[in-house]
């Protein structure tokens, strides 16, 4: 075995935290290293929606909270970066949509909903017009005669994950590496690196972090929970354009949360979260189409839902440990000795999760240096990840 290749940190995970993480150190001068063993955004990323939440569904029932007020910023951050006009250059990522709408319908509790995070998150959420108004800036789905709710525009982008990985991952290509081999976890303080055609690689970091959702569950000392979701899509093209919409219930999580996206044959493909995922994994794959239909149909009337193609598929949130289960307020951060756990708990608090990330090196007084990442320049490199309505062993129904 050669001998060990010395770094400043080890990011175990290539998802959107790993990859952000690597960005943000590697551009403050820090010698890391990523290490991911399947696929980069493979786990929970690339089955997120896209959007960069700003607050607003958080204020849903007049309580702005922690938060509401975490992601506050994330919007401007993340558009900043998608210009190159800040430190994470994500130049050459899309943007798939430049606000996010919320829809409310006739009931009262939508629309008490609804004007309870207008008021609360102002300058953040515009109403866009009454019903019986002028609707040229509706969704063209919802710009139907018989609809009759409240549409506000949320500050709000969506972004194409798979791109802003992408970007990340040809810009930091020397940092990062595939691991073929059984979980790593730092022994004596070294990492050994493996791969089916290689010899082994001992890896030694001064920290190691890790960022692997799920897969930080071999670290005893930093708990964590999972929150399942049963996410839907739908697709063909019978659906009536890209909609990018919360649609606004009694609950304090939106009854309906839909993107849009065009799968690798050019199919208009809408991915359904929100109150139906979360609500739905209960159901089975077909009981959870089932309602997804009646929900569309209760919902937008005047489409015709029944040449529409659905499939389903079950994610875990993977997140830090709540008493009673509930949701993380933010992002995470846990740490023992010379090892840190962190969840971001949103793909758009990535950036902030790596910041504080930072400030922990800081304080434990771990310094950039230069390194000469080329001993590594031959060892096998993680691929990014298919989106979940590319998957081929999905069943359309």
């Amino acid at each position: 075995m050669s001998a060990a290749f010395n770094v400043d940190v080890a990011i175990i995970g290539g998802g959107i935290a790993g990859l952000w993480l690597l960005a943000r150190l590697r551009e403050q001068g820090y010698a890391a290293l990523l290490i991911e063993n399947a696929q980069l955004g493979a786990g929970q990323t690339l089955c997120a929606q896209g959007i960069i939440h700003g607050g607003a569904k958080y204020g849903l029932h007049g309580q702005a909270g922690q938060t509401a007020e975490a992601v506050a910023g994330m919007p401007d951050l993340w558009r900043r970066c998608l210009r190159g006009e800040a430190a994470i250059d994500l130049r050459g990522a899309a943007l798939l949509a430049e606000h996010q709408y919320l829809w409310a319908t006739r009931t009262p509790t939508s629309r008490l909903a609804a004007f309870f995070a207008s008021k609360l998150m102002r300058g953040r959420v515009e109403k866009v017009a009454e019903a019986g108004m002028a609707v040229d800036h509706y969704p063209p789905v919802l710009r139907h005669p018989h609809f009759h709710g409240t549409v506000y525009r949320l500050d709000e982008p969506i972004i194409d994950v798979a791109s802003v990985l992408t970007v990340l991952a040809e810009r930091y290509r020397d940092a990062i590496v595939r691991h073929d081999g059984p979980a790593l976890l730092p022994a004596d303080g070294h990492l050994t690196l493996r791969h089916t055609d290689r010899a082994p690689r001992v890896i030694q970091p001064s920290m190691t972090v890790f960022t692997a959702g799920a897969g930080n569950a071999g670290l005893p000392w930093a708990t964590q929970q999972l929150r399942p979701l049963h996410m839907v899509m739908a697709r063909g093209d019978h659906l009536p354009g890209p909609l990018y919409a919360h649609c606004i219930g009694a609950s304090e999580v939106p009854r309906l949360t839909v993107t849009s996206h065009y799968d690798a044959q050019g199919r208009l493909v809408w991915y359904l979260g929100g109150g139906l995922a979360e609500a739905g994994v209960h159901r089975d794959c077909d009981a959870q189409i089932r309602v997804a239909r009646e929900e569309l149909q209760a919902l937008l009337p005047w489409v015709d839902w029944h040449p529409v193609e659905f499939a389903t598929f079950t994610i875990q949130r993977a997140e830090a440990h709540q008493p009673g289960g509930g949701r993380p307020a933010g992002f995470s951060v846990f740490r023992e000795g010379q090892v840190i756990a962190a969840w971001p708990t949103k793909l758009a608090l990535a950036p902030l999760l790596a910041e504080q990330i930072e400030t922990v090196l800081h304080t434990l007084n771990v310094q950039p240096r230069p390194i000469d990442f080329s001993p590594l320049a031959d060892w096998p490199r993680p691929t990014v990840g298919v989106y979940p309505w590319n998957r081929e062993d999905l069943a359309w129904s």
